[in-house]
């Protein structure tokens, strides 16, 4: 099970997101060669030594897939193939990472350091991954890695209750060599793991500001603008350290190193997070400081009001639960279009 259905089970965010989508299997016969268009990945009837039993989506665009193979012996791997509201490999990999060390079926994980890896000779080291011994669990040990694919990310999951871990980690490089991965969108930057932050932000219980045109527009519209010009500057991508994590590990805050203000709250492992950010609505109207909160799902992004402070990460949750948003933003194939919503004259 992905980790993000325990988000699912504690009703966070359920009327905000379409995680709990029903899934769907995919019409792929075992023997064929699957194709995922958007991203250009092929992944064979097998990976390693492991048969592939099941394709599937968790919703109906594409955009939240998942591939399970698995041997005879109890041998399986997950492959997830998702468009992160949030891009980043580090992130992602840390969440995963706590996530594991918080599943009771694991028992007691040796979290080892992650290791950063090419896909290509020559090429930067845009993953992350690592193997896990574990004690206490049916399964000797369990793996994760996390790849880059333009703005998608691949996410392996292996475990086994026969391979200790050094086996484990051979069958991982296995699978990762086996997947047909697209040439013309491997070109992400070296990751570095999470690190904790040095420095803390400072948080205050905020109060909604009524939503105007500006808000929802500029809102809608700043994210994308700000990644363009990230991208065609080739400009690294954010270094994010740990600010602090939620109970049982259902959430954590992330921030930009050197950065004072603003962060973003990964929710679960599946890529879905909520962004605060310095307002750009109270900067362009010369009012007092405040600060955007934006919901980034896997296929848009939904703008909420702005409020008056830096908030708690519980505080942004609620909001995000109750409150309507005032416009959204499509991120899916580059569309980008801004439909706005719940905006008074």
């Amino acid at each position: 099970m992905r980790y993000r259905d325990m988000l699912i089970a504690a009703s966070c965010l359920a009327s905000a997101t379409a995680a709990t989508a029903a899934t769907r299997t995919l019409d792929v016969l075992p023997s064929m060669v699957w194709h995922h268009a958007r991203t250009g990945l092929t992944m064979p009837p097998a990976l390693g030594s492991l048969p592939r039993n099941e394709v599937g989506d968790f919703g109906t665009e594409e955009a939240d897939l998942f591939l399970q193979y698995r041997s005879t012996e109890g041998t399986e791997a997950t492959i997830y193939v998702f468009h992160p509201g949030l891009d980043s490999v580090p992130v992602w990999f840390d969440r995963i990472r706590t996530a594991i060390a918080v599943r009771e079926k694991f028992g007691t994980a040796d979290l080892v350091a992650p290791t950063s890896f090419p896909l290509r000779p020559g090429a930067p080291a845009a993953g992350l991954r690592a193997t896990y011994a574990l004690k206490g669990s049916s399964f000797r040990a369990t793996a994760e890695a996390v790849v880059p694919v333009g703005d998608w990310l691949v996410v392996v999951r292996l475990s086994s209750p026969t391979m200790d871990a050094g086996a484990l980690d051979s069958e991982l490089t296995a699978i990762l060599g086996n997947i047909g991965w697209p040439t013309d969108k491997m070109d992400a930057p070296a990751a570095e793991p999470v690190r904790p932050c040095a420095t803390m932000p400072v948080f205050r219980k905020a109060k909604l500001i009524k939503p105007n045109m500006m808000q929802a527009l500029l809102g809608a519209a700043m994210p994308g603008a700000i990644e363009d010009q990230r991208t065609k500057d080739k400009a690294p991508m954010p270094t994010y350290c740990r600010v602090q994590e939620g109970a049982n590990g259902q959430w954590a805050v992330y921030k930009v190193e050197g950065e004072e203000k603003g962060y973003v709250l990964a929710l679960g492992d599946a890529g879905r997070a909520i962004g605060v950010q310095p307002s750009m609505a109270a900067l362009v109207n010369k009012t007092r400081p405040a600060f955007s909160l934006t919901y980034m799902d896997l296929t848009e992004w939904r703008i909420y009001p702005d409020v008056s402070e830096q908030l708690p990460p519980e505080q942004a949750i609620d909001i995000i639960d109750k409150t309507a948003p005032i416009s959204a933003v499509s991120t899916l194939d580059g569309k980008k279009s801004i439909t706005i919503t719940n905006v008074g004259k």
